[in-house]
């Protein structure tokens, strides 16, 4: 099975509100994360909660293959989070398709071609590019998953894909969506054409 980990755990500081409830064509960033996992054809799909849980959790759309973990040590930084969600994927779970809610652009094409590079070749790493930038969504097997786990925190998921290139495919998709990174007004205006609520 081909799961999917969606990190959404963090503060949001610097966009000033839980960036995953910020809309976008008629649902929120998170809303739009999850749908495009499951259109894409994971088998599970686990939600990392963290700073904003409360809020987040009500939320969440409902589905059968969807479940939550909570990440109490958000703050330590994005690979808490990712050790978290891969502690809480199921046993058979070959591979993981990791995506982060301020990455909420992300079209549903690519995380389904990412799956199928993975069944086609299945390397450990593959990291969806555009237009020769690495971005999100990553695949990662369940080869890597121990080294995951036992990462520096403050090093974070990079210390294990640029361990050995040979075991990383970069997969070159035409989504602006894979780099657009919205973590303030700024981004988000620049990528949605919107202003954040109360700005």
């Amino acid at each position: 099975m081909i799961s999917g980990i969606l990190l959404a755990a963090g503060e949001s500081r610097r966009m000033g509100s839980p960036k995953a409830l910020l809309p976008y064509q008629g649902q929120t960033f998170l809303e739009r994360i999850c749908t495009a996992f499951f259109d894409a054809g994971v088998d599970e799909l686990i939600v990392v909660l963290g700073a904003w849980e409360d809020r987040l959790r009500p939320a969440l759309p409902r589905h059968s293959a969807l479940r939550t973990v909570v990440n109490p040590h958000y703050a330590q930084g994005q690979l808490s989070s990712l050790v978290c969600g891969l502690g809480a994927l199921s046993p058979d779970s070959a591979a993981a398709v990791v995506n982060l809610v301020d990455h909420p652009l992300v079209r549903t094409e690519t995380i389904a071609a990412l799956m199928a590079s993975f069944r086609t070749d299945p390397l450990p790493i593959i990291i969806a590019a555009h237009q020769g930038k690495r971005g999100h969504p990553v695949l990662f097997s369940r080869q890597v998953y121990a080294e995951l786990l036992a990462a520096p925190l403050d090093k974070g998921a990079k210390t294990v894909v640029r361990k050995d290139p040979a075991r990383v495919r970069h997969l070159a998709l035409d989504d602006p969506g894979i780099v657009a990174d919205i973590d303030t007004p700024q981004d988000y205006r620049r990528w949605t054409g919107l202003t954040t609520p109360g700005s």
